[in-house]
């Protein structure tokens, strides 16, 4: 999808999420006229490394208002903007009173500003927003719920069958709700996936040893990473319909050009797919998934633009009476919390994790613990103004790089 029809589909999927907020979901008062008059990008090390040795580095956006209210989102380092688009959000940003997120995030992708970078300043804006109200972000959605049950997803390539259904089976017998089952994945297949290079008969064996050990009351999740042909995916399908797998996810590779064939390949099955995960575009494209039918469950992150696209996605699910899911972004799941607290459990079910860890670790640059486990499976939801996340600023401009 180019721009230009990108930006078409947004100016629709607004009025339609215009029509479905006013149902229920989002109950957002801008309070008075606020004046934005500084926005700050902080490149940070947090003297951890990284998964191949390298420094870990993070950004942190800070956007202030008068009279001195500051809002900021924390993200990997790839969100950083370089100096044209850090000068066009300023441009953009200083100086103006804002109306609500929503007006800002047209306006910066109009401004060609990249989805990561965007949803940082969204999720700062959104941010900021809280703490001038003294209340979580969301209160100001309208809060349903103060936690949220989990499940958890497997590495992919984990092993032969027995140590996927030993794997499960930890998970439940932890008191999660799920588990989501990533079984074997080529290297290069890419973040969209490639067809053809998936390993459906292995999987098969693992999708049914793992439902085998936990039984048939326990959720179970597949998700191949996009690699099957459509035949495969349709005869993967066909046996987590037997096995009554909760969700399929991105069974094919996730582009444009293959939405035919998930609109086929949903016709298909009774298991209901979720997708598109990896999908480069925002929230305009999810929703002409959703209304293609080529998905039941869309999925999308706050790196896809931030938390205004995740919540124009929950009320398009929501008017349409389909479920969505949010990924798993570990360190950058404090929005995540915050839209599932406006949502109901007919809405979005869980929230996903990547590991059974229940210490409350504190990374570098922050100041708050990371959301972990209860006793029950689920995880709390925040209570504090704005997002939820405190960060660290001695940490950060102590060890700020560039």
């Amino acid at each position: 999808m180019d721009r230009r029809s990108f930006l078409k589909m947004a100016g629709f999927v607004a009025a339609m999420c215009e029509r479905a907020v006013a149902r229920s979901l989002v109950l957002l008062e801008i309070p008075d006229a606020i004046t934005l008059s500084r926005i700050e990008w902080f490149l940070y090390e947090t003297g951890l490394r990284g998964s191949t040795d390298e420094t870990d580095r993070r950004c942190a956006v800070r956007i202030t208002a008068e009279p001195g209210i500051h809002g900021w989102a924390d993200g990997p380092d790839w969100i950083m903007p370089n100096a044209p688009t850090s000068g066009a959000i300023r441009n953009r940003l200083l100086g103006r009173q804002i109306e609500g997120p929503g007006v800002v995030w047209r306006e910066l992708c109009e401004a060609g500003v990249p989805l990561a970078t965007l949803g940082a300043v969204d999720v700062a804006l959104w941010d900021l927003l809280g703490r001038l109200e003294d209340k979580p972000v969301h209160a100001l959605l309208g809060t349903q719920r103060q936690k949220v049950k989990a499940y958890v997803t497997t590495d992919f390539n984990l092993g032969n069958p027995a140590q996927y259904a030993e794997y499960a089976l930890s998970c439940r017998q932890a008191g999660v709700h799920g588990c989501k089952i990533r079984p074997h994945f080529a290297p290069g297949a890419g973040a969209e996936g490639a067809a053809g290079i998936g390993f459906p008969d292995r999987d098969m064996a693992v999708y049914q040893a793992v439902r085998e050990a936990v039984g048939p009351d326990f959720a179970c999740m597949a998700d191949n990473g996009g690699t099957y042909t459509y035949d495969e995916a349709l005869r993967v399908g066909r046996l987590l319909d037997d096995l009554q797998y909760a969700w399929y996810e991105s069974p094919m590779p996730e582009t444009e050009s293959w939405r035919e064939r998930y609109i086929a390949l949903a016709g298909q099955l009774k298991t209901s797919i979720c997708a598109p995960k990896a999908l480069a575009e925002s929230h305009p494209a999810r929703i002409a998934w959703l209304t293609s039918r080529a998905c039941d469950i869309p999925k999308i992150d706050i790196h896809r633009g931030g938390l205004t696209p995740c919540v124009e996605v929950a009320a398009a699910c929501e008017s349409a009476g389909a479920r969505l899911e949010l990924a798993d972004i570990g360190l950058d799941s404090y929005p995540h919390l915050q839209i599932i607290a406006a949502t109901s459990e007919s809405l979005i079910r869980y929230v996903e994790l990547s590991s059974l860890s229940r210490t409350t670790d504190v990374h570098p640059g922050r100041t708050t613990s990371e959301p972990a486990l209860d006793e029950e499976g689920c995880v709390a939801i925040p209570q504090t103004p704005g997002m939820g996340l405190e960060l660290d600023w001695q940490h950060i401009f102590t060890h700020r790089v560039g």
